[in-house]
């Protein structure tokens, strides 16, 4: 009977720890598509990286916005130091900020939490697509331009050539980078705190000359970082919160592929909170707003 016992008791201890172990799978599970998708598309995808940063530059400058080298320019000649804070920027404003946010709702909002990881979720697997289809060698690799401010000023461990071998050099549109910062802009900027709703707007601010001035981001990225936020949101409030085109989708599946419809009906239980309602904003949270439901 004893036995018993401590085999529910391990068996409860060890479900509790299967939501903590998911959220680290998809994490680990969405670096190791990030870098083994790469040159599925292109076998010399290094070269077409290269041509197409050549075709954004004459697209930005066609636009009237290629501002990005003259930006640089000014910084590096008239403002030294403000390039190497931006350096530092680029390096410790993001996954920092990411990680530590990720961290506090997880721990006191899990509702929340879920809702801001989905729209991750969803902008990560469209980038995917976009590094798969479009890789786009950042400006600092087109000498004739821009310069290189990391590997320049510093800090020169983190444009070491055994850094790169962790990240795809050519994931460069959208800027997810700009992006995610983006949308901890909006989260912030919807507190009740008046200090943190003015990080809100120099958050993503500072992010865009960060990732321009050090020539890393063209401003053709950014500007794709935001419209795929955008687009995160409006699929998670429009398509998964008020099931606008989940019905269409899901009878489309049916008729098509029969069992298969079940992954996607599925789909919006996963994309649910803990009382299973559709995801939203919830009340009870680190950083209290004014409405609690949902990003529209």
């Amino acid at each position: 009977m004893a036995t018993i016992k401590n085999t529910f008791r391990q068996f409860y201890v060890s479900g509790l720890w299967l939501p903590h172990l998911r959220e680290i799978g998809i994490v680990a599970g969405g670096y190791f598509v990030y870098m083994y998708t790469r040159a599925l598309v292109f076998s010399d995808f290094q070269g077409t990286a290269l041509a197409n940063a050549r075709r954004v530059i004459e697209f930005e400058k066609n636009a009237g916005f290629f501002w990005e080298p003259a930006w640089q320019s000014w910084a590096i000649e008239s403002a030294r130091s403000l390039v190497i804070f931006f350096n530092w920027a680029y390096i410790v404003t993001f996954f920092p900020i990411v990680v530590t946010a990720a961290v506090i709702l997880y721990f006191t909002n899990r509702d929340r939490y879920r809702y801001y990881r989905n729209v991750v979720l969803i902008s990560f697997l469209i980038a995917l697509v976009g590094f798969m289809l479009f890789p786009l060698a950042p400006p600092r690799m087109i000498a004739e331009y821009f310069v290189d401010t990391i590997n320049a000023f510093g800090p020169s461990g983190y444009a070491s050539r055994e850094l790169t071998n962790y990240y795809n050099a050519y994931a460069a549109m959208p800027s997810l980078h700009f992006g995610w910062t983006v949308m901890f802009g909006i989260m912030f900027l919807r507190t009740n705190n008046r200090l943190i709703k003015v990080f809100g707007v120099v958050y993503p601010t500072m992010t865009l000359f960060a990732i321009t001035i050090t020539g890393n981001h063209y401003i053709m990225d950014a500007i794709g970082g935001g419209l795929l936020v955008l687009a995160s949101y409006l699929t998670i409030e429009l398509g998964f919160r008020r099931r606008f085109f989940l019905p269409v989708i899901l009878s489309n599946t049916r008729s098509k592929f029969g069992p298969a419809a079940g992954v996607v009906g599925n789909m919006g239980n996963w994309l649910s909170d803990s009382h299973q309602r559709p995801i939203g904003l919830v009340p009870a949270n680190t950083f209290p707003t004014a409405d609690h439901y949902g990003f529209l």
